[in-house]
């Protein structure tokens, strides 16, 4: 944000300018992680494998992080939570259903 924009600009740039840089900011603490993930993996695909009698470790062989599959995962797994939720509820209401009128169990 330059010094005119500060003095002389709309007063909702500054929020707006704030809100980017930390955007900004967390973008790049992300992929400073996920470099640091990427090497964590190469050094243990590497050094990790010199005495290794055992299953050797690999590594990946495509991307960790592919935004398209978790949000097409996230969304299945919500399907599945609503599903879920649908069977309980049902569940719930078949189970009074059969108690209906029913004194001892406490359904009127």
């Amino acid at each position: 944000m330059t010094y005119e924009q500060y003095w002389y600009g709309d007063v909702h740039m500054v929020r707006a300018f704030y809100e980017a840089e930390k955007l900004r900011r967390q973008t790049m603490d992300e992929m400073a992680w996920l470099h640091g993930l990427y090497t964590y993996k190469a050094l243990a695909a590497t050094v990790g494998n010199i005495g290794n009698k055992g299953k050797s470790i690999e590594y990946p062989r495509e991307p960790i992080y592919k935004p398209e599959l978790s949000d097409r995962l996230s969304k299945e797994k919500r399907e599945q939570e609503e599903v879920d939720a649908a069977k309980a509820w049902m569940s719930q209401l078949v189970s009074v259903g059969k108690n209906w009128g029913n004194k001892d169990k406490g359904v009127c």
